[in-house]
Parts: C-alpha cells; sequence; structure tokens
C-alpha cells in the first residue's frame, strides 16, 4: 500500500507540473485515467483520488491541515470510510506541501512573462478567387512576418481561458496561439481585399502595402512590426467552361 500511495503522489505531482494545478480541478476524470492506466494507483484509490477531486477537496489546501483533519472532512463530505480518507488524505497533504505550492505559483503564467520578452516570427500564406463574368482569378500573396509583443499587448479572451485553464502554458504555446490569430486575420482581410470590387481585378502584389494590414492588427493586440517581407501573384483570369466561358 505505501509503494502504490508513493507512485500516487509522484504521478499527481507529474501531472500538476505538466498542466496545472488547475487541471486536476478541471479534468478530474483525465486525471483518474492517467492514475489507472499508468498503473500508479489501481481503480479503488484512483476512484477515491476522483472523488476527493470532484468535491473540490484540494481547493482548501492552500491551508495547514493535519493528517487526522483532513481525513475527518473527507470523511464527512465525500463519504469515505476512515481507511480510504487516510490514504487519499496522505496523497494530498504529500502533493500539496509548502515547497510545491510556491513552487506552481512561480510557474503560474512564467510562459506569458518569456514570451513578452522574445520577438516571434509568422509565415502566411494567403489565397482567395476574384470571380468576374464566365471566368475568375486565383490570387496569392506570402510573407515572412517579425513581431514583438510590447507592454500593452492584449490577452484575447480564447487565451485568457487556456491561461485559467493551464497557467503553465508554454511560450511556444502563446507564440502558436498568436500566430493562428494573425494568419486568420490576414485570411480575411486578403479575401474581402480580393473580392470587394465586382469589376476590376485586384492587384494582388500591393496587397500589403494598400491595407498596411499587419500594422492594424499590431495595433489592435498590443505589438510592434518589426519586419514584413511578402509578395503577392494571380494566376491570370481563367474562363470557367463549365458556366459556359467558351460557348
Amino acid at each position: 500500500m505505501a509503494d502504490q500511495t508513493g507512485r500516487t503522489i509522484t504521478k499527481l505531482k507529474e501531472i500538476v507540473d505538466r498542466e496545472s494545478r488547475n487541471y486536476l480541478a478541471d479534468e478530474p476524470y483525465k486525471v483518474f485515467t492517467e492514475l489507472t492506466e499508468s498503473g500508479a494507483a489501481d481503480k479503488k484509490s484512483a476512484g477515491a483520488v476522483l472523488l476527493v477531486l470532484l468535491n473540490g477537496i484540494q481547493k482548501r489546501l492552500d491551508e495547514d491541515y493535519s493528517p487526522e483533519e483532513l481525513s475527518w472532512i473527507i470523511q464527512k463530505e465525500c463519504c469515505l470510510n476512515k481507511e480510504m480518507a487516510d490514504e487519499v488524505s496522505i496523497i494530498l497533504l504529500s502533493l500539496y506541501t509548502f515547497q510545491n505550492r510556491e513552487e506552481w505559483k512561480n510557474m503560474d503564467l512564467q510562459g506569458l512573462e518569456q514570451f513578452k520578452r522574445e520577438e516571434f516570427t509568422c509565415t502566411w500564406e494567403g489565397f482567395s478567387v476574384w470571380r468576374y463574368s464566365s471566368g475568375s482569378v486565383s490570387c496569392h500573396y506570402e510573407a515572412d512576418i517579425t513581431l514583438r509583443p510590447t507592454e500593452a499587448i492584449v490577452v484575447d479572451p480564447e487565451l485568457a481561458e487556456l491561461l485559467r485553464r493551464n497557467p503553465f502554458m508554454t511560450k511556444e504555446s502563446i507564440r502558436e496561439h498568436y500566430r493562428k490569430e494573425l494568419t486568420e486575420y490576414l485570411d480575411r482581410d486578403f479575401d474581402d481585399y480580393c473580392t470587394c470590387d465586382d469589376y476590376y481585378q485586384p492587384v494582388v502584389e500591393d496587397y500589403l502595402d494598400d491595407r498596411d494590414a499587419v500594422r492594424e492588427w499590431c495595433k489592435k493586440n498590443g505589438f510592434e512590426l518589426i519586419e514584413c517581407e511578402g509578395d503577392g501573384w494571380d494566376n491570370g483570369y481563367e474562363p470557367d467552361v463549365m458556366r459556359g466561358g467558351y460557348w
């Protein structure tokens, strides 16, 4: 039993170090699955841990409890017998030590702070189709963009929720989030640029010069544009034979 308890504590620490302490409250069933599939706990002990997590007992562990006090709370609120409550009490108190709590507190939003200190690059490939009469023009643009976050960086609602769920989110993951935001913005803007006029074919190579879309996004989101190099082209007018372009 002692060996299993030690394995359970080690696995839970590994999960929290990887996902943040919020993960235990947000994804208790995934914690249960990882404990059982890894062999760190049998189903009975993992089920007891799951029940305690579902009841939110772990949220109280910023306070100091003796094993007996915590076991009594678990027995009362989770309806576990004393033997199992004692085991889970030892697991939780060994996991939520003062040292571990301080370590996790220091890791909160560390990735965001690291992200703010570094430039990052984004490669964007845009595509749209301008249609006229019985044909179309395929429009393309490629750009390599280098940005730097400023103190005015805007943490959008989606990223804020990701950071709430996982305050340990890495700078690499945050970069990917902003790359996705920028490329989706440019996709929409490029499509608007290419299709806004039904009678005049867009000058694709002038896209970023005419619209200055990257600077607009940077201003809105709190980034500084360091460099942007791009080029656009089209495939020429292609008659739509299926719609009678030749007939």
